[in-house]
C-alpha cells in the first residue's frame, strides 16, 4: 500500500513511508524514512520575494540535487553554483518567487 503524505511547502511523498520527521530547530529540513530504501534528507527553500538570484543555505552538507519551481508550480531551470557544502546560489534570467527542493 502506498501512503501519500503532504509535508510543508508541497513536498509530496508517494511511496511506502515509515516515518516523516520535520526538524524543530530547522523546519525546512525534512527526513523521510521509506520501506525498502535508505533515509532521505530534504531541504525546502522558500523564496518569498521575487528575485533573479536565490541564495540557499542548507544543512545537508555536500552538493545536493536542486529542483526549483515557481509560485505556479512550474519547474524553472537556473544556473546553479555550489558556493560551499552549506550554500548554493541559483541565477535565473528573470526574477520570480517559489521554492527550491534539495535532496
Amino acid at each position: 500500500m502506498t501512503v501519500t503524505n503532504s509535508v510543508p511547502n508541497q513536498v509530496i511523498v508517494q511511496e511506502p513511508v515509515i516515518d516523516v520527521n520535520i526538524d524543530e530547530e530547522v523546519p525546512s529540513l525534512i527526513t523521510i524514512s521509506t520501506v525498502g530504501s535508505a533515509t532521505v534528507r530534504r531541504h525546502v527553500h522558500t523564496q518569498a520575494s521575487a528575485s533573479q538570484v536565490w541564495t540557499i543555505n542548507h544543512t545537508l552538507g555536500g552538493y545536493p540535487s536542486v529542483m526549483v519551481v515557481d509560485s505556479a508550480k512550474s519547474v524553472v531551470v537556473g544556473d546553479i553554483s555550489y558556493v560551499s557544502n552549506t550554500q548554493i546560489v541559483v541565477n535565473f534570467s528573470s526574477a520570480f518567487s517559489g521554492y527550491a527542493y534539495l535532496t
